[in-house]
């Protein structure tokens, strides 16, 4: 296995007189930066951990690597004899650390590519989705077969790809090639020996029978996963590149509405509000076994609701509460605020209401000002209202007739969205007008809803 210098910790330690960093692991001389050296150390066939010689590079009996600011041996010397002069300082330091406790400049990465083995849960970047909604979401612009050929030497590749190829731009196509040149020059592109001896230093096995390796690299702007499987008569590579911009994109436009997870350590998470609620409901029956948990994202409180509904139908029950019950999001609550902004365009639709809170209720909508008056005047019912909703948010009653007297209310005056609205304004003193010319001989009364 080997390390990553520039992000690992290595172990603190004195070598002739002179402070290192060492590991037990191995370190890619590519990786090294300039001014820097690295040597191993060797052991014998009796002893192979002994560190008994410094070396320029160790295969068969690697004792150690250490990375040092200054030269350990002449140059054209093969080796070192270290002779007790190594010692470990008992502390563990990253490369910047080592650099500031020494006062030493800190060399900087100037690595274009930098890969890094995939974890478990990644696994599904380096396959090819079936669903392409998938593909959508994830930005996949496509992905390169790759083999090495008879022998293992040759470098034989071919270009599939995906989401209509749209993603495949000029831009990308120049962060491609210097990839994979950089991957053929000294990575594990070079030949099957090289990808092989790669894997095996790196680890990063993306399936069970450890036949398939994979290493993530990113650039500002693009994701490339590199699917190794170095065996003679393989495809031994695929390489699936992913639009990081267009990812974002559709993650602004489908966001996360809800999380589940499982004992298991199993982690799903849900884009579509009804999958969420269908998976919750299927799996809830067996939740003691599995350990279902979940996380609702989504402020939208029909979700939530149904969710509570599916708890309460679980023990038989019905959930007590009504969707009045769960409050306002808070893109309800900027919708009231924009009702109420006078310099905003508005929508008003007037409304009658017959037998409130009665089996019989009825309700006509969508109407203008003259059809509601209209339709209220014309209505016998021994209770009625007429009022207005604005914005398909804010609703005020403006008059009501109770088994022959009628009521004037003034909410409209003092609620945050109607108080400025000259609108409403107007048209309660129409109404006033209309229903005081043409009901003269009822009792009228002025007030507000209790």
């Amino acid at each position: 296995m080997s390390i990553d210098i520039w992000t690992d910790s290595m172990q603190h330690a004195e070598l002739f007189g002179t402070p290192v960093l060492f590991t037990n692991w191995l370190v890619q001389r590519d990786t090294i930066p300039q001014g820097w050296h690295c040597y191993d150390l060797r052991g014998t066939r009796k002893a192979p951990n002994a560190r008994i010689t410094l070396v320029d590079q160790e295969v068969g009996y690697h004792a150690g690597t250490v990375l040092s600011p200054t030269p350990l041996k002449r140059e054209g010397v093969t080796s070192r004899r270290v002779n007790g002069t190594f010692y470990l300082l008992g502390e563990e330091l990253t490369l910047e650390q080592f650099c500031e406790e020494h006062d030493l400049p800190c060399p900087q990465d100037i690595r274009e590519f930098v890969l890094r083995p995939a974890s478990p849960n990644e696994a599904g970047l380096f396959f090819s989705e079936l669903e392409p909604e998938k593909d959508e979401a994830l930005g996949t612009i496509g992905h390169v077969r790759m083999d090495f050929g008879h022998g293992g030497r040759e470098f034989w590749h071919s270009w599939w790809p995906h989401n209509g190829d749209r993603f495949n731009i000029p831009e990308f196509k120049e962060v491609l090639q210097r990839l994979v040149d950089n991957l053929r020059q000294t990575g594990l592109l070079k030949n099957l020996g090289a990808m092989d001896a790669y894997c095996w230093q790196h680890g990063g096995a993306i399936t069970e029978d450890r036949r398939s390796y994979g290493y993530i690299t990113e650039t500002e702007n693009y994701r490339f996963c590199l699917r190794c499987t170095p065996l003679p008569g393989e495809y031994q590579g695929y390489l699936y590149c992913y639009d990081l911009r267009q990812q974002e994109l559709y993650q602004q436009e489908h966001p996360i509405v809800g999380r589940i997870t499982f004992a298991s350590g199993e982690e799903l998470e849900y884009r579509d509000k009804d999958e969420f609620v269908a998976c919750i409901r299927e799996e809830l029956p067996s939740r003691p076994t599995t350990g279902l948990r979940w996380e609702v994202l989504t402020d939208d409180l029909e979700v939530h609701k149904q969710i509570d509904d599916l708890l309460y139908n679980l023990y038989g029950e019905d959930n007590p509460r009504r969707s009045c019950n769960y409050g306002m999001t808070e893109a309800g609550k900027q919708a009231l605020r924009d009702a109420a902004d006078p310099s905003c365009p508005h929508i008003y639709a007037w409304f009658v209401m017959t037998d409130t809170n009665t089996p019989q209720e009825k309700i006509r909508q969508e109407l203008t000002l003259e059809e509601a008056i209209q339709i209220y005047q014309d209505t016998d019912a021994s209770e009625k209202r007429l009022g207005v909703t604005k914005d398909g948010i804010a609703t005020v009653d403006l008059v009501r007739s109770l088994d022959g007297e009628q009521s004037f209310f003034e909410d409209h005056k003092r609620l945050e969205s109607f108080r400025s609205d000259p609108v409403v304004a107007k048209a309660a003193e129409q109404l006033h007008m209309e229903l005081k010319r043409t009901m003269p001989q009822q009792g009228m009364t002025m007030g507000g809803i209790t």
